[in-house]
């Protein structure tokens, strides 16, 4: 049986935490796709769309293009993409900037709360109109 792989774009400035994010991901089975700025976060997603199963951003990245803008782009190509932001200080705008249903994780976090929002929206979305269980 072949594996079937997820691959997550995961966006953060920080190399320090893109590395533990990339090795907890991977740990976890997934694939990552690993981008420093947000403008490499939108042209990952424009080359790599049908691929990515979900994002994870910085909402901070350091350059012109936020997380808030890497979230609505990728929005903008599938609709249901999961979406997992990152930050230290922009949380107070997520309800106003974040896209729905997406998961806010303030810093300092814990690796594997990432990768269980992850995982929560993914099964999420793997099961559209389905009626809770009773």
């Amino acid at each position: 049986m072949e594996k079937t792989s997820v691959l997550v774009l995961i966006a953060e400035d920080e190399a320090e935490i893109r590395n533990i994010l990339q090795d907890t991901f991977e740990e976890g089975g997934f694939d990552v796709f690993l981008v420093a700025t947000g403008e490499e976060a939108i042209s990952a997603l424009d080359d790599q769309g049908e691929n990515l199963r979900a994002v994870v951003t910085d909402i901070m990245l350091g350059g012109d293009v936020t997380g808030w803008d890497v979230a609505r782009h990728a929005r903008q190509l599938r609709p249901e993409m999961p979406v997992v932001y990152m930050t230290g200080t922009e949380g107070v705008d997520w309800s106003a900037l974040g896209v729905p249903n997406s998961i806010l994780i303030t810093k300092p976090f814990a690796p594997s709360q990432v990768l269980t929002a992850v995982s929560q929206l993914l099964n999420a979305a793997s099961t559209p109109g389905t009626p809770p269980a009773t």
